[in-house]
Order: C-alpha cells, then structure tokens, then sequence
C-alpha cells in the first residue's frame, strides 16, 4: 500500500498552512488504498542546509538529514501545503527540498496552496520548476485557497468551497493512482542507476 506523505511547508507560527493541511488529511480518510502521513517542517526544525557533501553523493553526515532522508525515502508520494512569499516558496520548504536528492525521485506530487490574490499559484509554479531538478513528478491536480483569510472564521474553522472540495477529492484519488503506477517504474530506473 502506497505511503504518502503530506508535507506542511510553513514553519511560523500564525500560519494558516496547518488547517488545510488537516483539511486534505480528513480527505484522505476515505482513501482506503493508501495511509497518508503528515510531516510538519515545524516539528522537523531543520537548520539552513549544513551537510558537508552535496545530497547528490548521497553521504548525509549529520543526524538531522539521516532522519529527514528516511522520512522522505519511504514515501511513494507527496502533497505539498505551500503559502506563498514575495511570489514563490517560503524558504523552510525550500531548504528541506535541497537536503535530499534521491529520496525525491521518480515520485509524484500533488500541491494545496494559498496566498492573496494568486491563492499561491506562483509558488506552486516554482515548486513545479524544482521538481525538474530535483526529479519528482508534479501531477497538474492542485487545491488553491487565494483570500484564504476569507474562508475562516472567528473560531479560527476552515470553511471550503464546493470547487476546493471537488479538486481536493480528485487530488486525493490521483495522487493514489500514480504512486502505484510510478512505483515499479521508479524502482526500475533506482536499479539502472546503481549499477551506471
């Protein structure tokens, strides 16, 4: 059964990033062919990139990036929940991308984001410009939050709309469907690249 792992990109602490975070994980209950994890780089507090090595040699040294590398490496998929700051990603997410480079590949992504007016669609673009780099499979399937502050309340509740709704459901269920078809070939490909 595919692991997918729901990546919460912001680390401040009046973020909104966390409510629809929670909100595509109670999506993801009624996913019964896949577990769905979240993984909160607030929680991970990792510093500024500080490996010695760069991650294409595969050799972390430190206990933070052996940690991160195996959080990321038994994943089959990821949604990432990204803000949007000064038109592109905040810089916790980015640094957590450039830690790892194996772990990412041959994987597919799913992206929820919010912002003002853009909903944070320039971030995803950005995120979708790494993926080349950085090897994973961005999917087309994102949930997009623009005036997010206008969907919460006083009590601080997420209210989504009937479109977010739609598109979060259909996210969830494409993210499934290509980790399990990704899955042989990415093991294939990490086959062929051991033995270059």
């Amino acid at each position: 059964m595919p692991l997918i792992k729901v990546i919460l990109g912001t680390t401040r602490d009046a973020r909104f990033g966390d409510k629809p975070a929670a909100w595509i994980m109670e999506l993801a209950k009624q996913e019964s062919d896949a577990i769905f994890e979240l993984v909160d780089l607030k929680d991970l507090n990792l510093p500024f990139f500080d490996e010695p090595i760069p991650p294409l040699m595969g050799d972390y040294r430190h206990e933070h990036t052996q940690k991160w590398a195996k959080i990321i490496g038994e994943a089959d998929g990821f949604i990432f929940v990204t803000a949007e700051y000064n038109f592109s990603i905040p810089a916790a997410l980015k640094n957590a991308i450039d830690y790892l480079a194996a772990e990412w590949r041959y994987k597919p992504v799913a992206f929820v984001s919010y912002g003002a007016a853009s909903g944070g669609l320039r971030a995803v673009q950005h995120l979708r410009e790494i993926a080349g780099n950085a090897g994973y499979m961005p999917l087309a399937d994102t949930v997009v939050f623009n005036r997010y502050w206008e969907q919460v309340d006083e009590t601080g509740k997420l209210s989504v709309n009937d479109e977010q709704l739609m598109h979060g459901k259909k996210l969830v269920k494409n993210i499934v469907f290509w980790t399990e078809k990704l899955k042989p070939i990415r093991e294939e490909l990490a086959a062929q690249s051991k033995k270059q």
